[in-house]
């Protein structure tokens, strides 16, 4: 599905009526898009994120309009390109900007890291990787082992390029359940990898509920495809693994009440210049982001053409439970219409659930996970 069918459908959409709706828009919405707004620009590192941004954008390049007015964003997108660059600012470059890197240091850089992506590669699926023991997946789903990045790092903000310091209670948080993990670990019923009971004990991405990482994961080993689709109320925005589909209403309509929780969050939208700006709130619990509990976690998006074939996608992840301060990450997602969304089949090929229920029924009937009889 290419550009041309993306424009074409949110074309008819338009002309289908939805301008009116747009046109007579309430003083309600108005209002909401206002508090979305004032909330986003008094996030600690806004104006940093808008000017990275800003740098970003190629020299004399104007960002395009949809039919009715809108910066278009739509396309079919691949991140695979930036695959393996790390969050961080890698400790060699410590006090260095992204712009001092050169091209020599970031070639050095792209080789070692496609060269640490094949060795890891054969233990993907699990396995031991100190014992040489592999549980691989099949190399063709790999996106990342020739993978050339545009970035030498993805956070850019903090200046320093780190991820701010947990909280107390993140980390009372984290102890507790570390705790929790080693005493469980001296009971005679401990299961390596987790209970096997029931599908409702095993995580979101083994029942294909929404894949590890949550939806702002960075490029990974492979499902780094994505799609946006616009209308002048909507916009959409899928990804390939588990194809998690987010609707993002533009009609400044108020958030949900605090009680409704979903894997995805619950996301409003506006237009600032030529950016979408998401605004992300009430996820569910099973849903951590970064570490940070669903209940908390505060997603702010902003989506921005650069380029003719890129697409900036800004991150910035703030949670005062979690971290002293919010941090946000960055990268470019490029236009790739001969890498289509592919049917990810999740529940209809989820052998693994079935697999790890039938070996806990085993491991039952033999006295438990990792007893020699």
């Amino acid at each position: 599905m290419g550009k041309g069918f993306v424009r074409t459908l949110a074309a008819v959409l338009f002309a289908g009526g939805t301008a009116a709706f747009i046109l007579t828009a309430s003083v309600e919405g108005q209002s909401g898009t206002s508090e979305l707004r004032t909330r986003a620009e008094a996030t600690p590192g806004w104006a940093a994120a808008k000017a990275f941004i800003a740098s970003r954008i190629q020299k004399g390049f104007t960002p395009p309009k949809t039919p009715w007015g809108d910066p278009d964003i739509s396309g079919n997108f691949d991140t695979s390109p930036e695959a393996n660059t790390p969050m961080e600012r890698p400790a060699e470059w410590a006090g260095r900007t992204m712009d001092s890197i050169t091209a020599k240091e970031m070639l050095e850089a792209i080789t070692k890291r496609q060269a640490a992506a094949v060795e890891s590669a054969p233990f993907a699926g699990g396995g031991e990787p100190e014992a040489g023991i592999a549980i691989a997946v099949p190399i063709h789903w790999f996106d990342n082992l020739a993978a050339v990045n545009s970035r030498p790092w993805f956070l850019i903000d903090p200046p320093d390029a780190k991820i701010p310091a947990l909280t107390a209670t993140a980390q009372a948080r984290r102890a507790e359940a570390a705790k929790r993990q080693a005493d469980a670990r001296k009971s005679p019923d401990f299961r390596p990898g987790g209970t096997r009971d029931h599908y409702t004990e095993r995580s979101p991405s083994e029942r294909c509920i929404t894949v590890f990482g949550g939806i702002f994961r960075t490029p990974t080993i492979y499902g780094n495809a994505h799609r946006i689709l616009q209308t002048p109320t909507h916009v959409v925005f899928q990804s390939e693994m588990i194809h998690e589909s987010r609707i993002i209403p533009l009609d400044g309509r108020a958030r949900p009440s605090s009680a409704m929780r979903v894997h995805f969050g619950n996301s409003r939208g506006y237009w600032d210049g030529h950016s979408l700006v998401v605004e992300t709130t009430n996820f569910h619990p099973d849903s951590p982001v970064y570490g940070a509990i669903g209940d908390n976690i505060r997603v702010l998006e902003r989506f921005t053409r650069i380029a003719p074939d890129k697409v900036e996608w800004t991150v910035t992840l703030d949670d005062p439970t979690t971290w002293t301060r919010p941090w946000t990450y960055s990268y470019p997602m490029t236009i790739n219409d001969e890498k289509p969304i592919f049917e990810y089949a999740c529940h209809e090929g989820n052998f693994g659930m079935s697999n790890l229920l039938s070996a806990g029924r085993l491991a039952d009937k033999q006295g438990g996970f990792g007893v020699k009889k």
